[in-house]
């Protein structure tokens, strides 16, 4: 008995080990409630005391391995502190946060890819913190670079040079992004016919990206054109390159740079965003300068960068930043200026076209075919062109007459070309020279033709060049009658823009009323420097709307 009541006193080995194992199931139920353990995007279990899960740290490529370093060694000194770090161009990141793919943190190259993130996909993406730089050059092969010489500006290369440049895509490449938002700044949208044939090629031929254009020039070192390329790229390039190093040069007025910022979600919850933070201040250290610099990439103020054949990175000045209107006027522009058009263009020959224009000896109806000629030699194949010519009773009772169908420039049209069919009927405008100003019947004819053929890949627009007034004998639509019926078609779905281009008594009132109500533009000529000029403006800028 005495055994027994023993027994009943003690506790056995297997007792307390199952009570144990009950506390310690409780304790971990009571942390788990208190949010102790937290899970990372992946569903992983986060260290006892971390109250945030791991972030999510999408960099540009060139960059990655760079951060990746900085926040192993940060997490190392705080385990609470975790990212994972991925890899992505820019472009492809700036879509993927758009679908509503974005990581916690993100390092594109350049703070302007922040236009390209749609803005109906959330919260905006505020400007971040820039972690190193790399100034846009323009690389190539020595010998090319002595052709171009000294550069004054991204301006007067891009817009005014006759350099053989070509540019990447600047909606995909940061650094053709960066130079041609650099040429712009500063500059009116209307550009000359020179500049406006000049930026049309560059548009059309543009490499997609800068490994192309790296690619061209290893294919043909000794004579492949020059190009905008990062420091750091050329860096990069030349080590992998020794046979085929680039050379580069820096415009004298100076040039924008790649900033590598970090950039918060605006989805982060607070203790995320002190996590962030935590990875954001790593940055901050010899340690850290030092792997960037390894990467070819400069501190934040520009000092330190890499050698380039030898040489000390060079001192170079930083240009102000564009603001976010200007950088998206820029890349509009560019983005219009490659799109195929489809035009017709509404020519008056009327009587009065054979007046004296403001140039002596010349008449506006042949200063109106110098200007329209010059146009034809720098229209883009894929561009559609036709035209039509207006004057009273020119077609039975109609106003207007069809001299060309619109069709693309390249079409066979006899024994030559679209193209070659337009400039013979240019020629002999001056032949078909009779009659009123029959302006309003016509224009409103134009647009519900070209409405009807509707081309959704293309700009699709009506060009109209008058020097006068409508004046029409026979009656025919009022403006108010013109402005109704224009209101009532106009379909932001299928726009058709009016573009007016008036010369000699034409009325500029209702002309911009007109080239208003379709969402177009309307400019007045007074010299051939403007005729030439708004020519440019109608063909090659068209407003977007």
């Amino acid at each position: 008995m005495a055994g027994a009541h023993a027994r009943k006193k003690g506790m056995s080995t297997g007792m307390k080990a199952a009570i144990a194992a009950l506390a310690l199931v409780v304790l971990l139920a009571i942390l788990w409630g208190t949010g102790a353990f937290s899970k990372d995007a992946s569903g992983d279990e986060a260290l006892p005391g971390c109250d945030a899960r791991e972030l999510t740290v999408m960099a540009t490529p060139e960059i990655a391995d760079a951060v990746r370093q900085t926040l192993d060694k940060a997490s190392a000194s705080d385990p609470c502190t975790r990212f994972a770090v991925t890899e992505m161009s820019s472009h492809a990141a700036a879509k993927s946060i758009s679908r509503g793919a974005g990581p916690d943190i993100w390092i594109p190259n350049s703070s302007s890819w922040i236009d390209a993130i749609d803005a109906s996909s959330g919260r905006a993406w505020q400007e971040g913190t820039s972690l190193a730089t790399s100034p846009i050059v323009l690389a190539g092969g020595e010998a090319q670079l002595a052709e171009v010489g000294n550069v004054p500006s991204w301006g007067d290369l891009i817009n005014e040079s006759k350099a053989n440049l070509r540019m990447a895509n600047p909606d995909i490449d940061a650094a053709s992004r960066l130079a041609y938002q650099a040429s712009r700044t500063g500059r009116p949208s209307n550009v000359g016919l020179d500049t406006g044939a000049r930026l049309i090629v560059m548009s059309r031929f543009a490499r997609p990206t800068t490994e192309q254009l790296l690619e061209d020039h290893v294919a043909k070192p000794t004579s492949s054109p020059v190009f905008p390329l990062s420091e750091q790229e050329l860096a990069a390039f030349n080590a992998e390159h020794e046979d085929d190093a680039l050379g580069m040069v820096v415009p004298q007025s100076g040039t924008l740079s790649l900033d590598y910022p970090w950039i918060a979600s605006p989805e982060l919850a607070r203790d995320e965003l002190d996590i962030a933070d935590k990875g954001l201040k790593a940055f901050d250290t010899p340690a850290a300068r030092s792997t960037l610099a390894k990467a070819d990439l400069r501190a934040p103020g520009r000092t330190g960068g890499p050698k380039i054949n030898g040489a000390e990175a060079p001192e170079y000045t930083e240009l102000p930043a564009p603001t976010r209107d200007e950088r998206k006027v820029a890349l509009e522009q560019w983005d219009v200026l490659r799109t195929d058009m489809r035009m017709l263009t509404l020519i008056d020959v009327s009587g009065s076209m054979a007046w004296d224009g403001p140039t002596e000896g010349m008449s506006r109806m042949e200063i109106l075919q110098g200007a329209a000629k010059q146009a034809l030699t720098i229209l883009p194949e894929g561009s559609k062109i036709g035209s039509w010519i207006f004057s009273t009773k020119r077609d039975g009772a109609k106003d207007h007459q069809e001299l060309v169908p619109v069709r693309t420039l390249t079409d066979k049209v006899g024994s030559g070309t679209q193209r070659d069919k337009l400039r013979s009927v240019v020629d002999s405008l001056d032949e078909r020279l009779k009659g009123d100003t029959g302006l309003y019947d016509s224009t409103w004819a134009a647009y519900q033709r070209m409405q009807a053929d509707y081309d959704g890949t293309y700009v699709n627009s009506v060009v109209i060049m008058t020097d006068g007034e409508n004046d029409d004998p026979a009656g025919g639509l009022t403006l108010k009658q013109l402005l109704t019926k224009l209101k009532d078609a106009y379909d932001p779905e299928r726009p058709v823009r009016i573009v007016t281009i008036g010369m000699g008594e034409a009325d500029p009132g209702a002309l911009r009323r007109i080239a208003d109500e379709t969402g177009g533009s309307s400019h007045i000529a007074e010299t051939p420097e403007d005729i030439e000029r708004v020519f440019v403006t109608a063909l090659l800028a068209r407003h977007q709307g």
